[in-house]
């Protein structure tokens, strides 16, 4: 191999670590700060949907609530979910890391692509994911903890039992906005991703065909 071969090799192999560093990057933003920011504790307790809610019943009920076992549950379901999420990184990096992997054959003028379609899959799975976690979540973190919550109130659960499913249950309006939320974190993020993905072979292409070093 001359030097001029070795200068490509060393530029591509330098382009494809971009590329996959590119991805880790997208992933890790995606579950650390976009999804996390949608359930984690908000700043303001107005700002809490679920506790909001729950006091709400109460107050219907009139029932004052410990509001510190209130929140350790809201705090421990928050964490548990969180804590599933983390597994989207390694769904959604190793089913991208094997689309670039595919794409790997070195030539001058070979570039990376992901697009739009290789991500649909991914999409499917994630959401399939992410449902099937949080409606699991709040049946084991929110609802069972709330019978103890509220157990100073006879047959509470039967009384409010509609309301209750209108609100939580995986058809209820707090998963349907907390999943379409999510969704659209993810939209965006795979958006950034292939836009990224693509300005890097660009990037990659103009130094090979303007750098005086490859011609």
């Amino acid at each position: 191999m001359n030097e001029l071969e070795l200068l490509q090799k060393q530029h591509y192999e330098n382009y494809v670590n971009a590329i996959k560093e590119i991805v880790i990057n997208n992933t890790n933003s995606l579950v650390d700060s976009d999804i996390n920011s949608l359930l984690s504790k908000p700043p303001l307790d107005s700002m809490d949907q679920i506790k909001t809610k729950i006091l709400g019943l109460a107050k219907k009920e009139k029932i004052v609530l410990d509001t510190e076992l209130l929140n350790k549950i809201l705090d421990n379901y928050r964490k548990n979910v969180l804590k599933t999420m983390n597994e989207i990184k390694k769904m959604r990096s190793d089913y991208i890391l094997k689309i670039v992997d595919s794409s790997l054959s070195y030539s001058s003028s070979n570039i990376i692509k992901v697009t739009k379609k290789d991500m649909i899959q991914l999409q499917k799975l994630e959401k399939k994911y992410i449902k099937q976690q949080v409606d699991d979540c709040v049946n084991r973190y929110l609802l069972k903890k709330m019978e103890k919550l509220f157990s100073i109130s006879e047959d509470f659960f039967q009384r409010n039992e509609k309301e209750i499913n209108k609100f939580f249950s995986i058809k209820g309006i707090y998963q349907k906005q907390l999943l379409e939320s999510i969704d659209f974190k993810i939209l965006v993020k795979d958006t950034i991703l292939i836009n990224g993905i693509k300005e890097q072979g660009e990037r990659y292409l103009f130094t090979i065909n303007n750098s005086r070093l490859f011609n």
